[in-house]
């Protein structure tokens, strides 16, 4: 088996973008980022993001049965920053304009893009649980901005279109 950091060097070459999974659980709101988000299915509409175990929106998603991912433009890497741990779990929605979709959970008004879903179903694997969810609803805030991306270990910007 291959070891853990030669793993972690691998995969810093994977290119994916920079996402914040929102929840709210007991009237609280919390949220995480995250680069391990996909579609899955499209009838239904099905995505998953996994979620390491050990942080604290893990167990409030689990708790609530509902997440947001939301997707961020490149001039939001503070926020990814924010939600990455790099300040207090209080602090994280601070300054930040929110709103609720279908589930409940925060939508960032200033995100590209979100999917709000409910958990269809869990699979625990590793440190990790990989949630799917149903989208309840989604939408396209900024229809012109390409995503924030994070590639061997530092935040990008999208290049040129490729014909």
């Amino acid at each position: 088996m291959i070891p853990t950091d030669d793993f972690k060097q691998v995969m810093r070459r994977w290119a994916s973008t920079v996402n914040v999974i929102t929840t709210r659980a007991d009237d609280m709101i919390y949220g995480l980022t995250a680069t391990a988000f996909s579609s899955l299915s499209a009838e239904p509409p099905l995505v998953f993001v996994c979620v390491n175990r050990k942080s604290r929106t893990h167990s409030l998603i689990e708790k609530s049965g509902i997440f947001c991912v939301n997707f961020l433009a490149p001039d939001m890497k503070h926020v990814s920053d924010r939600f990455a741990g790099r300040v207090p779990d209080e602090e994280r929605f601070k300054d930040l304009a929110i709103r609720t979709a279908s589930t409940g959970a925060p939508v960032l008004n200033d995100a590209i893009a979100f999917l709000d879903c409910t958990v269809h179903e869990t699979f625990i694997s590793g440190d990790h649980t990989i949630f799917i969810g149903l989208v309840q609803a989604g939408g396209v805030q900024k229809p012109d901005v390409a995503p924030l991306l994070y590639f061997s270990g530092k935040y990008r910007a999208l290049g040129e279109e490729i014909a």
